[in-house]
């Protein structure tokens, strides 16, 4: 440390600072809805599964009713998760700049996180089964600071976006 270099700490003028275009940010794909929608499809599937697996297996053992009514309670819940999930999805989104990677989520709570590439860490892609089967992937980024994961991108845009994060963290690094 330089003993001549004088400390400061001023004040930022906030309107200098470069801002996040909404009109920038970039959907996922349309597939994710789908995926997401499978999930609870076969959730709500089990449930009915069970709930007749009961009635009928233990006959007169058991209320009908109250096996119906908490079946019903449950796939309630799975409409209200249908529906805030389209809700979701509609607003997930992602924002790539030269030095940082943002990403934006959230239903009730909107979450606008950014990752600066100097702070990537590790970057990796994931997935499942049924996300294969309609060609979509997450995009985990493991960071100095905030991880994010960017679920719904295609498998093509996914690829090229670690790359892209992989090659511009590398870049800054040697910057420095």
């Amino acid at each position: 440390m330089m003993a001549d270099a004088a400390f400061s700490n001023r004040p930022v003028d906030l309107s200098t600072i470069p801002q996040l275009s909404d009109d920038d940010f970039v959907p996922v794909a349309p597939n994710f809805l789908r995926v997401s929608l499978i999930g609870r499809a076969v959730f709500a599937a089990i449930v009915l599964i069970v709930a007749v697996a009961v009635i009928v297996i233990a006959g007169d053992e058991v209320n009908a009713w109250i096996v119906a009514g908490v079946a019903g309670g449950f796939l309630l819940l799975v409409l209200i998760s249908v529906g805030l999930k389209i809700l979701e999805v509609r607003n997930i989104a992602y924002q790539v700049r030269e030095r940082d990677l943002s990403y934006r989520n959230g239903v009730l709570i909107r979450r606008v996180q950014t990752v600066p590439f100097v702070r990537v860490q590790h970057a990796r892609l994931v997935q499942g089964p049924i996300q294969r089967l309609f060609k979509i992937a997450t995009l985990r980024i493991n960071s100095a600071g905030p991880d994010i994961a960017i679920d719904g991108l295609s498998s093509d845009d996914a690829t090229r976006l670690r790359a892209l994060v992989v090659e511009r963290a590398g870049d800054l690094i040697e910057e420095q």
